[in-house]
């Protein structure tokens, strides 16, 4: 019996680690699709976007340090994975994740505050639907009505930033051997060492904080990682 519920736990694991892996590659299909969204001048649509790109990036954190604790001899059970992976379907959970991953002087503090908080679902409700807001359980009907034409194109171009530099960072980082993954996802520390995968995303968004840039070139006096 004790077998039997070792090898689910295993199956369900290894499920897992693909989860975590799609979730990475989801994140960046999602960072593309909001720079299109606003090249096209949607940027309701961009901000949305934007933010969905940074839940899955949390959703991959999530699962990546669950892996890299069964890695490391945490035996967990079918219930607590259960009770971990709850957390995944959680909006402000997984902006949390993010917040934690992206703690950094060269991301905006301002920005991993709002994550933090809760307030990106506001946001998100903002750029997304029409309608009044809400006054504790009721309507405020002496508010003007919120509208998604009304979002700030310069909020979104933020949080594509913020996305954008932050892998940019660690795909450098990783190069270099700065930053070590937790290597429970293989495949995206590969992925995130590869240069063509910093240089696409330098392309893709030319925006870059100026607090980046100046951590960016500090990483770049190093050497590659050999064995990268």
């Amino acid at each position: 019996m004790q077998n039997e519920t070792m090898t689910r736990v295993n199956s369900i694991l290894n499920k897992l680690q693909r989860m975590a892996t799609l979730a990475f590659e989801n994140a960046v299909r999602l960072h593309e699709d909001a720079v299109l969204l606003f090249e096209e001048d949607r940027i309701p649509s961009s901000l949305h976007t934007s933010a969905l790109s940074i839940e899955e990036l949390g959703k991959y954190y999530l699962i990546e340090e669950f892996l890299f604790q069964s890695i490391g001899g945490v035996e967990y059970t079918e219930k607590e994975l259960q009770e971990w992976l709850q957390m995944s379907f959680s909006h402000v959970a997984k902006q949390r994740w993010f917040a934690r991953r992206a703690y950094h002087t060269f991301v905006s503090q301002t920005l991993v505050g709002i994550l933090q908080s809760g307030e990106l679902e506001a946001i998100k409700q903002k750029a997304t639907y029409v309608g009044f807001p809400r006054k504790k359980k009721g309507i405020d009907f002496d508010k003007r009505v919120r509208t998604p034409f009304r979002t700030s194109r310069k909020r979104s171009m933020d949080f594509i930033t913020a996305v954008n530099d932050y892998l940019i960072v660690m795909s450098l980082a990783t190069r270099k051997g700065v930053y070590i993954g937790d290597f429970a996802v293989p495949e995206i520390d590969d992925w995130l060492a590869k240069q063509s995968f910093e240089q696409h995303l330098r392309e893709l968004w030319p925006h870059m904080r100026p607090s980046t840039k100046r951590h960016i070139a500090e990483i770049e006096r190093l050497e590659d990682d050999p064995e990268r």
